[in-house]
């Protein structure tokens, strides 16, 4: 048996093989709701909205280029990337003050009322 480090892969072969994304055009079952507490469906939407934003902060690092600092050049890992991501996170909620929380509360609550039927 081959192992995966010998294989060599096309990048087409790649995505199908491993798809980065899931295929939207799938017939995928709706989620019923119907027995799911309101309380528990949030928690989900919001569990999933702050993985979402993680994982747009490791590709923002993992993508970062300045003048003076490439992301490539330093090769970063994707788990030397979630540990920076992870560290951002903490220092931010650290230095949390009321200016950025009621501009995000503002923010959030726009956006909430823009959506809502």
């Amino acid at each position: 048996m081959q192992s995966l480090a010998s294989v060599h892969w096309t990048s087409r072969e790649c995505n199908e093989a491993l798809p980065m994304r899931p295929d939207r055009q799938e017939d995928l079952p709706y989620v019923a709701y119907g027995s799911m507490s309101l309380e528990k469906i949030q928690e989900g939407v919001s569990a999933e909205a702050v993985s979402y934003a993680a994982g747009l902060l490791v590709e923002a690092i993992r993508n970062f280029e300045s003048e003076k600092l490439s992301a490539r050049e330093l090769r970063l890992s994707l788990t030397e990337a979630q540990m920076i991501a992870a560290n951002l996170i903490a220092r931010t909620s650290a230095t949390l003050d009321e200016n950025t929380m009621e501009e995000q509360v503002a923010r959030v609550r726009k956006a909430i009322r823009e959506v809502k039927p």
